[in-house]
């Protein structure tokens, strides 16, 4: 077992997944930790931004900030040089799709826009406001997403976000004052902006319903907005790396963020998370739908969070003067008098908006970018974590599998050239890399096109043996010559227990791609009946010839089940 396995085998599950809200920053009250001294920086940012030496993520000289644990020298995020060429976000338009945020909040307010843009769902439809301020004391997660998104820089407050000038706009979808319906998932698609930023899902231990409306809209915001350029929509891959089984308060499953059914669309960049040492975040869902990676810490106490704006004042948000936080920067203490900021931020929700701030980058540089450039620079420019990191070929807890089969599978490189984990997808977020390809990236995509389905196998009657590592395959030939973009799938299996299940997709070039890993946090859950999932392992490649599908069934006890239908269905261009 590797060290990074250790890692996220060793963390403590946060005490509830909050449903559609990825955030552990509560989780540090359940970890023991020692207070370190704050580390200094040689930034040339650093007096304009006091807290821009302990935001290890956009400059990591070693930090510990306070926790015990030292950074890995330049694990971060490679921004640097391109604000030394003058490029901040300016003329992009970032909506936070959150909780509301803090619009007057110091180091926000230059940035967020006072037109009637933002979407307040407290009011009648069209919705529009001009302002964003949270409704409740529970609204605090948008005002931390937008501050690592777009906080301002070099106003001698805080910190500074990725794009430092965009601009900011706010869809409180997520406010406790606010009822979460379908109508109001699909109209926060929508509005004046060029990036939405979506820090938020859906518990990993069930498997959620399809919101075809949600979908539907989300592929023409994709295919007609930005001027028919697409909006980019970035969403957290969650973190449920460990999350209590289903129907359990006490026992720790292995989750999966193909079990968000909004994050299985090729429309949406799915982004995990990486710790201060470039690995994979000990909670970091994995999944076959995640795109790339960026950095959102531990819990702070133990290892560095991130740090970010809070609601302001030391009687709302984050950070509290009567916080029990180890972390006295959360007391209103090492410099964070009025309590306006936090160090204990942390998640997916923490590395989303960095991945938006990213692309708010490179639309300052080429705004005539589509969705798709944008997909495909960050992948292109991705790179490999810090340590070359083997997922075991055990399950993490310690379940017995079938000899002989692997419970994840380790960096594959595609047909096209792509590497692909699902731990991390393409690899750690680069954003110089990506700004220096761009300059001169010149788009080859043509006309996207759906499949739409068409390459269906049902009435099957395939036995799924019991604790088999050879399990049963069935076999789709594809005759259409495309370069994919986005592999879903639709699967129908009946078994009392899906969680046992491990289903293994296998590209005509012989690319593999584990879209669920068996011995998951599915327990109890019988039959699979057209849940869809998403592959982004097989991006790029010709999508012609026989695609292989491979289910096993990693554990004993129950009645053998059976495939009795599965579906393909391609995005890309020829």
């Amino acid at each position: 077992m590797n060290n990074n396995n250790r890692t996220k085998i060793g963390a403590v599950v946060a005490s509830s997944l909050l449903l559609l809200m990825f955030n552990n920053c509560s989780a540090d009250a359940f970890k023991l930790s020692t207070l370190a001294s704050i580390d200094n920086s040689s930034s040339q940012f650093q007096e304009e931004d006091p807290f821009f030496s302990l935001s290890w993520y956009l400059q990591n000289v070693g930090q510990s900030v306070f926790s015990p644990s030292i950074g890995v020298v330049g694990q971060d995020l490679n921004v640097q040089s391109v604000w030394n060429q003058n490029y901040f976000g300016s003329n992009v338009r970032i909506q936070i799709s959150d909780s509301g945020l803090e619009d007057n909040h110091e180091d926000l307010r230059l940035n967020f826009s006072t037109a009637m843009d933002s979407k307040d769902y407290t009011l009648a439809a069209p919705y529009l406001s001009m302002t964003s301020r949270p409704k409740n004391s529970t609204d605090n997660h948008g005002t931390s997403v937008a501050g690592l998104a777009a906080a301002t820089h070099g106003n001698s407050l805080g910190s500074r976000g990725v794009a430092s000038l965009a601009t900011l706009t706010s869809a409180n979808f997520l406010s406790s004052a606010v009822t979460q319906t379908s109508n109001r998932a699909v109209d926060q698609l929508t509005g004046s902006f060029d990036i939405s930023n979506m820090s938020w899902g859906t518990n990993q231990n069930n498997l959620g319903l399809r919101d075809l409306n949600f979908e539907n809209q989300m592929r023409l915001q994709t295919t007609t907005g930005r001027n028919n350029r697409g909006k980019f929509f970035v969403k957290a891959s969650g973190n449920s790396f460990l999350v209590y089984c289903r129907g359990s308060t006490t026992q720790v499953c292995i989750g999966n963020a193909g079990f968000d059914p909004d994050s299985n669309t090729p429309f949406t960049t799915l982004v995990g998370s990486l710790d201060h040492k470039g690995v994979s975040s000990s909670y970091s869902s994995p999944g076959s739908n995640v795109w790339v990676s960026a950095f959102g810490g531990e819990f702070g106490d133990d290892s560095p969070a991130t740090l970010t704006t809070d609601r302001s004042g030391c009687t709302e948000g984050y950070a509290k003067t009567n916080s029990q936080s180890t972390v006295l920067f959360q007391r209103g203490q090492n410099g964070n008098v009025n309590c306006n900021y936090t160090a204990t931020f942390n998640g997916t929700s923490s590395a989303a908006p960095l991945v938006s701030g990213a692309a708010a980058l490179l639309l300052q540089l080429r705004p005539t970018l589509t969705w798709r450039d944008l997909k495909y620079i960050f992948a292109r420019t991705a790179v490999p974590p810090a340590f070359q990191t083997v997922a075991p070929v055990g399950h993490p807890l310690g379940e017995p599998v079938p000899v002989g089969h692997q419970w994840e599978l380790p960096w594959v490189v595609n047909s096209a050239g792509f590497r692909f984990h699902n731990w991390y997808g393409f690899g750690r977020l680069d954003i110089s890399a990506a700004f220096e390809f761009a300059k001169t990236y010149v788009s080859t995509f043509g006309t996207m096109t759906e499949t739409n389905w068409v390459h269906n196998l049902l009435g099957l009657n395939l036995p799924v043996p019991d604790f088999s590592a050879a399990g049963v395959t069935s076999q789709i030939n594809v005759t259409q010559n495309l370069k994919a973009e986005g592999v879903q799938l639709m699967i129908w299996v009946t078994h009392a227990d899906i969680s046992e299940l491990s289903i293994e997709l296998v590209s005509p070039s012989g690319t593999r791609s584990m879209i669920v890993n068996g011995r998951n946090s599915l327990q109890g859950i019988p039959n699979y009946q057209g849940e869809l999932f998403l592959s982004n392992a097989f991006y790029q490649e010709n999508i012609q010839g026989n695609w292989i599908l491979k289910v096993v069934d990693a554990k004993t006890g129950n009645p053998v089940g059976t495939l009795t239908r599965w579906s393909l269905n391609f995005v890309g261009a020829p």
